[in-house]
């Protein structure tokens, strides 16, 4: 499996962020937009980082499609086993498809799992999303959850279903925070990739901490691109198990030193739901922000899958 890079062959990265969102500024919260199901097709399967897949997927209907913030996520929609027909929920009137697909029969329900994007391409209908595989190697591995097990096993060619979201991140705030383990990541990314093209002044006011088991679950050249264009960026390692004590003690020494992260009007943090619980803990009774300065979003729960 070849590595891909995200370059665009024929306009340049501000083209291409420009054209990838609605919203060039984003000083508020991005709105809720009205929610679609697409059908689309897989039409890359790629390694960017040893425990790294990367999943590009296209539609007629994604062509012109923008982002309304660059940690947006989505409801990727997959057929309940490997070779079965792809059903979708015909019922979308409601906001909760969750329900929708709960009422579907069972011989025909897919599973739904949740997954940022990574990049669009709205000029070729396409959307890049990146899935961390926690060094399991094979779909059938005992426990694996169904999102990983289709994303192991994921093929050109495949049929899948989009359920559009929303992006929460904003740039309300200058001095921010970011924390994110190797599920967050590509969004983190995303996210300073988007201050670059559209508030490059921002970034040496914006610090980002990383939590890995190892490199090989991350993009490359995450520091090389990153290191002298933000205020800070911090990067350490630990057992996934133990990504919440292991941040939670770092933020401790970070505090010791006054490190500018800890200074910041604004926290974002997604990734293990025990992680985002305990640094949101931390944001608020240590470094005093309100609650709404701070914006946690659980990707994944130890041990479980997410609903």
């Amino acid at each position: 499996m070849a590595p891909y890079s995200l370059a665009l062959d024929t306009i340049t990265a501000s083209q291409a962020q420009r054209a990838s969102f609605a919203d060039h500024r984003l000083v508020l919260a991005p709105s809720n937009p009205e929610h679609r199901i697409i059908r689309a097709t897989v039409s890359s399967v790629s390694a960017p980082a040893e425990n790294l897949r990367r999943i590009i997927v296209e539609a007629p209907e994604l062509i012109g499609f923008q982002l309304t913030g660059p940690d947006e996520f989505f409801g990727l929609f997959i057929p309940p086993y490997r070779g079965a027909e792809l059903h979708l929920p015909s019922d979308t009137s409601g906001s909760n498809i969750r329900a929708a697909v709960a009422a579907m029969p069972d011989e025909h329900r897919p599973s739904l799992r949740w997954y940022t994007i990574r990049a669009t391409d709205p000029a070729r209908g396409r959307i890049t999303f990146d899935v961390v595989t926690h060094g399991v190697a094979k779909p059938e591995a005992e426990h694996n959850g169904p999102g990983l097990t289709w994303v192991l096993g994921a093929h050109i060619g495949d049929e899948v279903g989009i359920w559009t979201c929303q992006g929460l991140w904003h740039r309300g705030f200058t001095s921010q925070t970011l924390i994110a383990d190797p599920s967050s990541v590509p969004s983190a990314r995303a996210i300073l990739e988007y201050a670059e093209a559209f508030a490059p002044e921002q970034l040496h006011e914006m610090h980002l901490i990383i939590v890995a088991e190892s490199y090989r679950d991350l993009e490359p050249f995450l520091i090389a691109d990153w290191e002298n264009k933000l205020g800070s960026l911090e990067l350490i390692f630990g057992p996934a198990a133990e990504f919440s004590v292991t941040t939670t003690s770092f933020l401790q020494q970070l505090d010791q030193f006054h490190h500018p992260a800890t200074r910041s009007h604004y926290v974002w943090v997604a990734g293990e739901g025990r992680l985002c619980k305990e640094v949101r803990r931390h944001a608020i009774n240590n470094w005093g922000l309100p609650s709404n300065s701070v914006q946690w979003c659980p990707y994944w729960f130890l041990g479980k899958a997410r609903p």
